[in-house]
């Protein structure tokens, strides 16, 4: 099994209380979001050369929260997403370590404005640990 894909299922599996979903194409209407929806999706491996015999492994994860809302909500949940991210900052799960975590966008003012919908995409970084 790929190891980004063994990483994506450890990533939903740490985030089960919110219900997260591992999915290949996210993609919800807005009827479905009353509750916040968690999607982790598999987005990349990477190696970079460290010498000529030697290379590191860089394994990303993209997680999904969408929700319907208004700006009313955005400063908590923009306080959840923040903590869910530092949460896995270090974090060691399917033989990697967390040495990364973006948020881009923290949140869509596009998607708020235009939906009434909160939608934030955070990237988690992981090290292949050897």
């Amino acid at each position: 099994m790929s190891e980004v894909l063994k990483l994506a299922e450890a990533v939903t599996a740490e985030l089960a209380e919110y219900n997260a979903e591992l999915l290949f194409y996210p993609e919800f209407e807005l009827r479905d979001l009353e509750t916040m929806k968690v999607a982790v999706v598999p987005v990349a491996t990477e190696y970079k050369t460290l010498s000529r015999a030697s290379h590191e492994e860089l394994l990303k994860v993209q997680i999904g929260f969408m929700k319907r809302g208004i700006e009313d909500e955005l400063p908590e949940l923009l306080h959840t997403v923040e903590r869910i991210g530092l949460g896995f900052l270090n974090k060691k799960l399917a033989g990697a370590i967390c040495i990364g975590v973006g948020y881009n966008p923290i949140y869509s003012p596009e998607h708020l404005r235009e939906r009434r919908q909160f939608t934030s995409v955070m990237e988690l970084t992981f090290k292949q640990i050897r």
